[in-house]
């Protein structure tokens, strides 16, 4: 899917939210019980904070992992990258570890914006890495000033630009899957991802100084 290009390193959003296949109305469910098999998809979207689009998206079974989808995510993306916000669900050191040191598309490291988990210590390592430090840092910063400056200081509110985009992409697509075959459920997401980011194009206001 084209995406606009920024001048500058993008702020990336990552996040996941289910789609269901087939199943039954949550209001039947409610009344009467599960009575057949509900089977969902788990779609991960990374966004451009600045421009609101979807720059990589996975489709995957429900029960896969959220923080091992970061790696696909990351993969088709050859735009600089300043920092990469996602929820404490991705709190984990492969994942520091991916940003902290990325593929060669990427020039530099990407900042982590990540809540560390509750009760994080800091990790004691024999050797310097930049992911250990860098986490290190945020959990004695959090530590300091507490989880709700935290998220002022670091810019953390960023990360419900992705929770926006998932809401956009349920009420506009749908929140269902059409398709009953595995690729063609892709090849469903993707055309969503590309819908959305024609009306992203579309919709958006240009802002622009005027002479007063």
């Amino acid at each position: 899917v084209a995406v606009q290009r920024t001048k500058g390193p993008m702020h990336w959003v990552v996040d996941s939210t289910g789609l269901k296949v087939d199943g039954e109305g949550e209001l039947k469910v409610r009344k009467h019980g599960w009575t057949t098999r509900r089977t969902w998809r788990e779609l991960h979207l990374g966004i451009n904070a600045d421009t609101q689009e979807i720059v990589a998206h996975q489709l995957t079974l429900a029960y896969a992992d959220d923080a091992r989808q970061l790696k696909s995510l990351l993969r088709p993306i050859d735009t600089p990258i300043a920092s990469g916000y996602a929820d404490g669900a991705y709190d984990r050191w492969h994942v520091h570890r991916l940003l902290a040191y990325p593929s060669p598309q990427q020039p530099t490291p990407i900042e982590a914006i990540i809540p560390p988990c509750n009760h994080a210590r800091c990790k004691k390592s024999k050797r310097r890495y930049r992911h250990i430090e860098a986490r290190n840092q945020r959990v004695k910063h959090m530590n300091k000033v507490g989880w709700e400056k935290w998220k002022v200081h670091s810019g953390y509110h960023r990360r419900s630009l992705v929770e926006t985009a998932m809401a956009r992409f349920k009420r506009i697509i749908g929140p269902r899957l059409q398709a009953r075959e595995w690729t063609r459920q892709k090849v469903e997401v993707q055309i969503g991802c590309a819908l959305l980011h024609r009306m992203t194009h579309l919709g958006r206001p240009q802002s622009y100084k005027v002479e007063a």
